[in-house]
């Protein structure tokens, strides 16, 4: 959590909304939700995060299948930090018996990563709610509000956003949207190459192995990953 990140110095002509506990609102207040939703919250998610690093506060998209009442424990940030960033993927791979070959290279940023994040959230449905996170990096804000989404997978969202620590570090992502068992994130240095985006892909299957649904192989995959500003997931 961030040291200046008070829900009460947001603008007077801010969006209605309220606090939300994680724990079903046994916990610790975890972020800020619009009470509506609508193209105007999309507005005010370009302004909080042009300012986020000075309001401590992240903002998230969040889809109309999120149900607040279902959040999780919600891991602090040293929490998040004690986690290696590849334990996730690594536990896939040592489990599926496979040789995992370790994280991608870091890749050049292709256009800025608040560019790439805003041309994502510009595409959000009327049905998005806004949501603020006392948090200045994106990466820990999936664990910071306890979000259950991959609970099919793993209950310990920390490694999630560990993970998503490492992404954003080395290819500029940005997590811009959250659905009830999605995650949506702008890639601001998306692989170039057909051999670059195999190896993300490796790293794709260890965070959510239900990209292989439907019998995807790891070279149709790949390829849609080439040049791709959006990587998008979903665990079900």
């Amino acid at each position: 959590m961030c040291a200046n990140n008070s829900f009460n110095t947001l603008p007077e002509d801010f969006p209605p909304g309220h606090v939300v506990s994680a724990e079903g609102g046994r916990g610790r207040p975890v972020m800020w939700v619009s009470e509506e939703a609508g193209p105007a919250l999309r507005r005010w998610w370009e302004r909080m995060y042009d300012d986020h690093l000075r309001t401590g506060l992240y903002p998230l998209l969040l889809d109309s299948s999120v149900d607040i009442d279902l959040l999780g424990a919600a891991p602090t940030t040293d929490v998040i930090e004690r986690v290696p960033g590849d334990q996730l993927i690594r536990e896939y791979f040592d489990y599926s018996g496979n040789g995992w070959p370790g994280f991608a290279p870091a890749k050049r940023l292709s256009v800025h990563p608040g560019y790439a994040a805003g041309r994502l959230a510009a595409e959000a449905p009327d049905t998005t709610r806004l949501a603020l996170v006392p948090s200045i990096r994106s990466a820990d804000t999936p664990a910071l509000i306890g979000w259950t989404g991959a609970m099919d997978y793993t209950w310990d969202v920390e490694k999630i956003s560990a993970v998503l620590r490492t992404w954003e570090d080395r290819f500029g992502i940005r997590v811009v949207r959250l659905g009830s068992t999605t995650l949506e994130l702008s890639v601001a240095a998306p692989p170039s190459t057909l051999t670059e985006a195999r190896r993300i892909t490796l790293e794709h299957a260890g965070f959510c192995p239900s990209i292989w649904q439907e019998e995807v192989a790891l070279d149709s995959y790949a390829t849609s990953l080439v040049k791709r500003p959006v990587w998008r997931f979903q665990w079900a």
